[in-house]
């Protein structure tokens, strides 16, 4: 009745929330015309981009997915995203194509949910046969002009990640909004291809904690001083809690080879928010630092991001000044004061990347300092939004929190030498921080 009234009070079509039961999007069609809606019904598909994705996205949006189509996704690799992504595109125009043959000619059109993601819809066209298309010209950039302007003039037509929203990808989404795909890469969760203009919306993101109950539960009932506030951390990373605010999914896999490390340097003040273990050389497909389809190879270059007081800042820079010539630092806090050190400070540096068959070098993942300062502003403003609303104000909680986010710095640390730090658990970067903390 409702929608017959908006109806009535001039739309013109309407178009459904995504779905992949087309006999229950077929009955929503019968009876929205038993109620003489006669208005074009444009039936909503979301191409299937990562296995990740259909989850969170179906959950979040109370999606049925159909016991066939499950069956489909479980005849490829779950953690190989291009193998899911060629089937999501199958299923899709099987799903356009059942959709236009059993609704006798009712249905004539279809809206895609892109998320900003063209090729994989252009490929579902062209499996059902409907528009001949002309393929670009060699060498034509794929990047939409607008795109293309809002990038940065030193990296125009950029094609990779900064990792800097590794853990918040939806955030990352809602800062760059024109762009249409990304290297397949080791984050899952296929959005956008390259760091764009920034959109003040970021920081109306929060992930979902729960009510303020199950949030305290997760955070602290009334923490009374930094080792608190430390072991929450340690517990993310321990697996007790599933998330924290700059992290919407529990550790992924490869943070558990640097898991021991992790904890120590938590426990001790260096709240770690996003991590990675040196890779030389793994094959693509391997089960826990693969990514990309099997048959090539993969490398990253250690990194470690963290928050920590402004006295561990300080050793940690110059422990890796005087003793780890292979290492650059980079640090922030809430009033931008600035630190940059290490091995030709300023530049953009590739932290994971890619060698395949038929293939250019794929990069999906850098560090730019200059996208670090735009991401520490969110970072920084999360211990408010999330973390800092718990408490009374002029608690001794809601106060502990307050002088964390105002003191702290946000501390990113590479290694460079990614063959010698993958060759041994007490690698250069974690012993150059666990030093400062005296738990080497």
């Amino acid at each position: 009745r409702h929608l017959k009234t908006k109806i009535d009070a001039g739309a013109d079509f309407i178009i459904t929330q995504f779905f992949y039961d087309v006999d229950a999007f077929l009955q929503y069609v019968r009876l929205c015309r038993e109620y003489d809606i006669s208005c074009p019904i444009i039936p909503g598909i979301m191409p299937i981009q990562s296995y990740g994705t259909l989850m969170k996205m179906t959950q979040y949006c109370g999606v049925n997915v159909p016991r066939s189509i499950l069956d489909r996704l479980e005849t490829v690799n779950r953690n190989d995203d291009e193998a899911v992504k060629r089937v999501g595109c199958e299923i899709a125009a099987d799903l356009c194509s059942q959709i236009y043959t059993e609704s006798n000619g009712d249905i004539d059109g279809v809206h895609f949910y892109t998320l900003n993601l063209e090729r994989s819809v252009t490929e579902i066209i062209q499996m059902v046969k409907t528009i001949d298309f002309i393929k670009p010209l060699p060498g034509k950039c794929e990047v939409s002009s607008k795109a293309e302007t809002a990038i940065s003039a030193k990296r125009p037509k950029e094609e990779v990640r900064p990792i800097n929203w590794a853990n918040r990808p939806k955030s990352y989404v809602m800062r760059t909004e024109d762009w249409d795909e990304f290297p397949n890469g080791r984050w899952g969760d296929s959005t956008s291809p390259a760091f764009g203009e920034l959109s003040d919306m970021s920081h109306f993101y929060s992930i979902t904690l729960g009510d303020e109950s199950e949030r305290r539960s997760m955070l602290g009932q009334e923490p009374k001083n930094p080792q608190d506030i430390y072991d929450v951390f340690a517990s993310y990373v321990e697996g007790k809690i599933p998330l924290i605010p700059w992290c919407e999914t529990p550790l992924q896999p490869e943070s558990f080879l640097i898991r021991t490390q992790l904890v120590k340097l938590n426990r001790s003040g260096f709240l770690t928010i996003n991590s990675q273990p040196a890779v030389n050389g793994k094959p693509s497909d391997d089960s826990v630092v693969g990514w990309g389809g099997a048959g090539g190879y993969v490398y990253q270059k250690e990194y470690c991001e963290c928050f920590c007081s402004a006295f561990h800042t300080r050793t940690l820079v110059k422990n890796i000044e005087e003793n780890y010539p292979s290492m650059n630092v980079y640090a922030v806090n809430a009033r931008g004061e600035e630190i940059r050190s290490g091995t030709s400070v300023g530049g953009v540096t590739a932290l994971t990347w890619g060698v395949f068959p038929n293939r250019e070098i794929v990069q999906p993942t850098i560090f730019d300092p200059d996208v670090f300062l735009v991401w520490a502003e969110e970072a920084f403003e999360l211990w408010s939004a999330q973390w800092l609303k718990l408490y009374k104000e002029g608690s001794e909680s809601h106060s502990l929190i307050e002088s964390i986010r105002d003191s702290y710095f946000l501390v990113a640390v590479i290694d460079n030498d990614y063959v010698l730090s993958s060759q041994s658990e007490d690698s250069p970067l974690w012993t150059s921080m666990l030093e400062c903390c005296g738990s080497k």
